[in-house]
């Protein structure tokens, strides 16, 4: 078996390579003006200061096979370098960087290498042609990247490496290293699949990061009455991390893994019919998983962020309506806890019934048992939300598992009835808002 090798290389020994690709499952090209501002002034800084040797950072490539090298981690840096070789000599352009420009990119791609072509086209007629003849040399020749370099047979170890960082070291999210896991399971990704991702990443009122932190992990966590904590040397933490990334790596249809759980989607396949969405459906490695994610993300933001549902079902004729709310559209940290248990189990409602199915009452008493916790403790921690929805422990005392109760019932009308009250010490929804209002005064 070849061996993983360990070199330091200058730019041109790096970009005269023609194999050199960018492989699907990476991110788009994403370098704004200022990062190519930067890039370009810490060079000519070390070059003014007749630096010998400059390094900028580190490289992973894959030898795929005889025709092409994967960038595994890189691809910011190369592509970058590649638009300002372009602007200075297009016609001696190094053939691993034209083939870098040559490459298929989504729209966001196309994008960002336009503006950034353009930052440099402003930044080299800053300076004579001299100069940056002289600073294009230093930048091929005494500019170095510290190369790992992964044999054919090392993709998962490749893999691992583009797992563990970006390209400037910090550790990638848990959702970057699913979305690469699922590209190659496509053999042919579409833009469109790229293009809904990163805009579900770059979201204001709901990124990726929140889908699947704050509603996707725990969700799928507790309504199988795991609580989703992780126990560290101090304390415990409910957060989506690498360390749960299989939550979310799912089965291959196309490999013929004939688990009868998977029969109907297997029916589906060969049938070329919609698979139907759920929050917890089987992981389908692929597309699948991409059109799972959109399903997920649509959920959560039409009823939840661009708009609370809520506010359309509790009628301002409702005793204590506002009061509802304003609660559950609430912007203090002291209830951010309990409008995420309320939010997760109504979104759950509405995932197995229908929103239509949502009514005043399944609200109302979602309400108590979510903001039921506030009125009892004086301050709520994750561990107490963890423990509350999954782990049936409140204060030490019994309580439900509402998640685990609404996966379980038949109709709305069931799960209704399936709320235990008594365990709530029988608070109606006035007197949580009294005690709420009682604790902020």
């Amino acid at each position: 078996m070849k061996q993983i090798t360990f070199s330091v290389k200058s730019i041109s020994d790096v970009l005269q390579n023609g194999s050199l690709k960018i492989p699907e499952y990476q991110r788009p090209y994403k370098w704004e003006r200022r990062h190519i501002r930067n890039l370009f002034y810490d060079i000519r800084e070390a070059f003014e200061n007749k630096v010998s040797e400059y390094r900028i950072g580190s490289i992973i490539l894959h030898n795929k096979d005889d025709q092409n090298i994967d960038i595994v981690d890189g691809q910011q840096r190369l592509i970058s370098i590649s638009l300002f070789l372009y602007y200075v000599a297009q016609d001696n352009l190094p053939e691993g960087a034209a083939n870098l420009l040559k490459g298929k990119y989504v729209g966001i791609s196309q994008r960002n290498a336009k503006e950034n072509y353009d930052e440099w086209c402003f930044l080299c007629g800053l300076i004579s042609k001299d100069d940056l003849d002289s600073i294009r040399n230093y930048m091929l020749n005494k500019c170095k990247v510290s190369v790992i370099e992964m044999p054919s047979e090392c993709l998962a170890e490749a893999f691992q490496l583009f797992d563990s960082q970006n390209n400037r070291g910090k550790a990638l999210e848990p959702h970057d290293l699913l979305k690469a896991y699922h590209l190659r399971a496509i053999d042919k990704p579409s833009e469109s699949t790229v293009e809904k991702w990163e805009k579900f990443v770059d979201d204001s009122e709901l990124n990726l990061r929140d889908l699947f932190d704050k509603h996707l992990f725990r969700i799928r966590r507790w309504i199988n009455g795991d609580t989703g904590l992780y126990k560290k040397k101090h304390g415990s933490e409910l957060k989506f991390t690498e360390r749960f990334i299989d939550d979310f790596k799912g089965v291959n249809l196309q490999k013929n893994e004939k688990y009868p759980y998977l029969q109907l989607y297997e029916e589906l396949l060969n049938n070329n019919i919609d698979f139907p969405s759920s929050i917890n459906m089987p992981i389908i490695n692929g597309n699948t998983f991409f059109d799972f994610i959109e399903f997920a993300y649509e959920l959560f933001k039409n009823n939840f962020y661009e708009g609370n549902i809520v506010d359309g079902i509790i009628t301002e004729e409702i005793k204590n309506s506002k009061e509802i709310k304003g609660i559950v559209n609430s912007k203090k940290s002291i209830y951010s806890r309990n409008i995420n248990l309320y939010t997760n189990l109504l979104a759950t409602f509405i995932d197995r019934f229908g929103k239509e199915k949502l009514d005043q009452e399944v609200c109302e008493k979602v309400f108590v048992w979510a903001f039921y916790p506030r009125t009892a403790a004086k301050a709520i921690y994750d561990t107490t939300l963890a423990n509350y929805a999954a782990g049936g422990t409140f204060q030490r005392r019994k309580c439900q598992k509402l998640f685990q109760e609404l996966a379980v019932s038949a109709t709305p009308r069931e799960f209704v009835a399936r709320i235990d009250t008594d365990l709530l010490g029988n608070l109606t929804s006035a007197d949580i808002i009294n005690k709420l209002n009682g604790e902020v005064e």
